[in-house]
């Protein structure tokens, strides 16, 4: 069964504040763990959530994993997100979605913080 993963960023008005997203997804499409992974932003910036899962679904995929890639657990995470992805289950019964977590307070994301400090202090 085909799983695609959907990276899923705020989005910006800013191109180079969108390019991280396209990075990061191409790092996780490298690992070669699911069948697919695409970028996409909730506002601000295209491609946007519903075309990409209609992309998705159309590569094959049954089962679609919705990475946020926020820090942490704010409105878009709780709420705008959850009904994004309740809206495409409706138009799509026979895919399985999953919805991971936000990244989150996570001792990974403190020792990228303490390596961006010595970086900032030239360490």
């Amino acid at each position: 069964m085909k799983t695609g993963v959907i990276v899923l960023a705020h989005g910006s008005k800013v191109k180079s504040g969108n390019e991280g997203l396209f990075k990061v997804a191409e790092m996780l499409r490298a690992m070669g763990k699911w069948d697919m992974v695409d970028p996409c932003f909730l506002q601000l910036a295209q491609p946007r959530f519903t075309d990409v899962v209609k992309n998705t679904v159309e590569k094959g995929a049954k089962r679609i994993v919705v990475m946020p890639l926020l820090l942490f657990s704010g409105n878009h995470v709780i709420k705008d997100i959850p009904d994004e992805i309740e809206g495409e289950k409706k138009k799509y019964p026979e895919v399985e979605f999953f919805y991971a977590s936000s990244l989150g307070a996570d001792e990974r994301i403190a020792q990228i913080a303490a390596d961006r400090i010595d970086e900032a202090m030239n360490y």
